[in-house]
């Protein structure tokens, strides 16, 4: 099976695009993921859905918006992950959080996902290839 990262963007669009995805494929979500890390010194969350693999092409997708907002700190108000959250318990999905580190620490961006799908295969969130 194939398990890949699809990234959306960062931006308030790229946000609201992957919000329609989940809304309207909610029936193929597998988990839903908030991913925190920090960035010369602010933090930031990167949200993202995995679907359940096509029946044809064995193929399982992970959208994300990467580190595209700031990590909610329970003092000031994050409308984009409040929004998710209410997605979540909308269709009664488990908001996957976890400390992660950004991808600028890895030379190349697919390397930074495949240590993701790594994690989340190791969590057993992904099933195994």
């Amino acid at each position: 099976m194939g398990q890949r990262f699809i990234q959306l963007g960062e931006g308030y669009s790229d946000f609201y695009e992957l919000m329609t995805l989940i809304e309207y494929m909610h029936k193929r979500v597998k988990h839903l993921y908030a991913f925190h890390t920090k960035i010369d010194g602010k933090e930031r969350t990167s949200l993202a859905a995995s679907f359940q693999p096509t029946e044809q092409g064995n193929f399982q997708p992970i959208y994300i918006c990467l580190e595209g907002i700031p990590r909610p700190n329970g003092i000031d108000k994050n409308i984009r992950f409040e929004q998710f959250q209410q997605l979540a318990d909308k269709y009664n999905f488990q908001l996957v959080e976890m400390e992660v580190p950004s991808s600028e620490s890895y030379h190349e961006l697919t390397l930074y996902f495949n240590q993701l799908i790594s994690i989340l295969r190791l969590n057993h969130l992904l099933p195994p290839l």
